[in-house]
């Protein structure tokens, strides 16, 4: 058996994680045919053996410890797999929304959890990461094991160690004063901006239950080429998704009557470098922020000139480490300190929770073909939420779609008002008009006249 320290990432997410807000990865492949659960079975063992972190637990340890320690078991006795029959995609809704309820205990191996769910017209196989073990990029590489292993494919894995280059601090930290001094400047820049309280999404239906509800938007590989061509000369597809998720926010509220607002996107950055950038089971997704005042949110056009701007900004000057320097900065603190911090957010009126997020894993590659069981037709990703941001939204493009989940929290929306969301940023990330504005409505009427 192996031990080695949680890095900075893993601490963060391990403290964020709430029984009513599980701190969780989802990762849902869906299936043209039917997995047998017995060969299914084997290919997970096969895919742990594989990836260090995939047989961790947290070691014991003190609550005066300045740093939680895994312990990676050479190999595991069993590796659960949870089985489901659904009679359509309405109990598959209602089987998700249960298997996402829930933090798989990090106090056994693995620190995952796997649902096979047969359902008519092809099987889902539904992964839930504890985010304290791995990031998305990293789900992504534990699924594809475990279908390469099903499909009894060659799975060649980088030439690294996985345990040797899990220090976030050698990929990301300021390593000079003069990055450390720009990185204080853009620390400055945000807190300035906070003076303006973020907007929040109007809530529409909500109720009490604990965890998360999910709705998801695929778009035909027209539209997802029409969203890349939405692109300036310096913009990215990831700029226009944030970007249409703030104009969406905003048609969103002036629907239910609020006034618009400085709207703020977390965003996730891979610190894995080029080398292994989809490779090693691990958290390197620091988070960087994106704000958008409320006269950047008029129109799409505008709102992606902004984006890009500071997207631009953040590479520039290498700003993904910024929030590594943060929690570098913590680690003098006792483990019991650092978990209370999160408790605090809540007091501050929740001024450093952003408006929403978006996590975008980018194109992934061709997966396996997985014999009787046919091939994977769709993935899905999504990342968690803690209220007030109880809207998440995980984007990845296979075989040339754009596939968009919806992680909202019970408190957020119910079902409908979800759907209802959902179809805005759909119509705003594909460039059709939104409805009038009071405003607009105003001037329209006193034209008339």
């Amino acid at each position: 058996m192996h031990s080695t320290p949680f890095n900075l990432l893993d601490e963060l997410y391990f403290n964020l994680d709430r029984r009513q807000e599980p701190w969780v990865v989802h990762l849902e492949a869906r299936m043209t045919g039917r997995l047998e659960p017995e060969r299914l079975a084997a290919a997970l063992a096969v895919a742990v053996g594989r990836h260090p972190m995939s047989r961790a637990r947290v070691a014991e340890g003190r609550s005066t410890d300045r740093q939680h320690r895994w312990e990676i078991l050479d190999r595991l006795c069993e590796v659960p797999l949870h089985l489901a029959v659904c009679e359509d995609d309405e109990a598959l809704a209602q089987v998700r929304e249960r298997h996402f309820a829930f933090s798989p205990s990090l106090d056994v191996a693995p620190p995952f959890a796997v649902l096979l769910a047969h359902v008519p017209g092809g099987d889902a196989l539904l992964l839930n990461v504890n985010h304290a073990a791995a990031d998305g990029i990293g789900a992504v590489r534990l699924m594809r094991s475990i279908l390469r292993a099903y499909a009894g494919e060659d799975d060649p894995m980088p030439a690294v160690d996985p345990l040797a280059v899990r220090d976030v601090r050698e990929l990301a930290g300021a390593a000079s004063a003069a990055e450390r001094v720009v990185r204080a400047q853009a620390l400055a820049r945000h807190a300035l901006c906070q003076m303006v309280p973020a907007a929040r999404v109007a809530r529409d239906g909500g109720d009490a239950r604990p965890a998360y509800g999910f709705e998801f938007l695929s778009l035909s590989p027209s539209e997802t080429a029409a969203v890349a061509d939405r692109r300036t000369r310096d913009a990215t597809v990831n700029d226009v998704l944030i970007a249409a998720l703030a104009v969406a926010i905003t048609r969103w509220n002036q629907e239910h009557g609020r006034a618009a607002g400085r709207v703020s996107i977390s965003m996730p950055v891979n610190l894995r470098p080029q080398m292994w950038r989809t490779e090693v089971v691990a958290n390197f997704a620091s988070y960087v922020t994106v704000s958008l005042a409320a006269n950047e949110q008029a129109d799409l056009a505008r709102a992606i000139e902004t984006t890009s701007r500071h997207t631009g900004t953040i590479k520039r000057d290498d700003l993904s480490g910024t929030v590594i320097d943060l929690l570098a900065g913590q680690a003098m603190l006792s483990v019991a300190a650092r978990r209370r911090l999160q408790d605090l957010i809540p007091l501050s009126g929740d001024v450093v929770v952003d408006t929403a997020s978006l996590s975008n894993l980018g194109v992934l590659e061709t997966l396996p073909s997985l014999g009787e069981a046919g091939s994977v037709r769709e993935m899905w990703f999504s990342p968690p939420g803690r209220m007030p941001l109880g809207a998440a939204i995980g984007v990845l493009t296979v075989d040339g779609r754009l596939r968009v989940t919806l992680r909202y929290r019970h408190a957020q929306f119910d079902r409908d008002a979800a759907r209802a969301f959902l179809r805005i940023y759909r119509d705003v990330v594909l460039g059709r008009p939104g409805p009038a504005t009071p405003q607009q409505r105003h001037l329209r009427t006193t034209v008339k006249r």
